[in-house]
């Protein structure tokens, strides 16, 4: 169900430390299908795209999102709270 991977990736991302989320891309090149559901919640202003810091030592085979307010209110009403 798709309203528990939002929840478990807006929950992931706003419980760390940096409010950020972190996925590695595959050897053969191909994205794990948590990227997808974090594209998804991005376009849906619940998640903002961050460029990789060179000082964190990311390559272009990491892909970083960070919660937004709305996606803290969004996981507030998923998860039955109020927001």
């Amino acid at each position: 169900m798709l309203v528990n991977h939002e929840r478990r990736l807006l929950r992931k991302a706003a419980e760390a430390a940096d409010r950020q989320i972190t996925i590695k891309q595959r050897p053969d090149r191909t994205w794990p299908g948590d990227h997808s559901r974090l594209v998804a919640l991005e376009s849906r202003g619940a998640l903002r795209s961050l460029r990789p810091l060179p000082d964190r030592g990311f390559s272009d085979t990491f892909a970083t999102w960070q919660i937004t307010e709305r996606g803290l209110s969004a996981l507030a009403r998923l998860s039955g709270r109020d927001a």
